[in-house]
């Protein structure tokens, strides 16, 4: 068991030692954070996880996504909540529109999630799977995590996993008060 715990951690720790002109580091209380919430999970979802990560560090590089085909900029602009709870933020939107299916694949998120930072790069900040409402048939919302997608505003049934900065409000949680668009252009 400890063994698959350091494991995790060094996963997450390789993002963190990537380009550092476009990743930002994990501080020790975010480390503990993330240690401990691998503790409390499935077994199963800190295997998807761990895969995660894998698929997504290279990712780090924004031109790495962009060769991947993550080059639609969703909405064309920063999320942040506007509502008067403030929730926090989610950043650039880069969605793959190849795999937007009725499938999911936890190597391969539909959408990228990235922050901008104050020396104009982006840092990647989460990872977002997508399915278009009209592609799903099944009675029942599509699952991933052990988590079942939620369908939003859009018509598209979504799951955020904020993989690569730590969110306060949970790693399945749709806005993260730690990420904001105060770098925006």
């Amino acid at each position: 068991m400890r063994r698959h715990h350091l494991l995790l951690a060094g996963i997450a720790l390789l993002g963190a030692c990537t380009d550092p002109a476009t990743t930002g580091t994990m501080s020790a209380p975010d480390a503990q954070a993330a240690q401990a919430a691998a503790i409390k999970a499935p077994a199963s979802e800190n295997q998807d996880l761990a895969t995660l990560r894998a698929a997504t560090a290279k990712f780090h590089r924004f031109e790495e996504a962009t060769d991947a085909r993550y080059t639609f900029l969703f909405m064309n602009m920063c999320m942040v909540d506007q509502s008067a709870a403030k929730l926090g933020g989610m950043g650039y939107h880069y969605v793959n529109t190849d795999l937007l299916d009725d499938k999911l694949d936890v190597a391969n998120p539909e959408a990228l999630l990235y922050e901008p930072q104050a020396n104009g790069q982006l840092r990647l900040v989460a990872v977002e799977y997508v399915i278009p409402a009209a592609a799903w048939t099944s009675p029942n919302p599509p699952e991933l995590f052990g988590r079942q997608l939620v369908l939003n505003a859009f018509n598209l049934w979504a799951l955020h996993v904020w993989a690569w900065e730590n969110n306060p409000s949970g790693i399945y949680a749709n806005w993260n008060p730690r990420v904001n668009c105060d770098n925006a252009s």
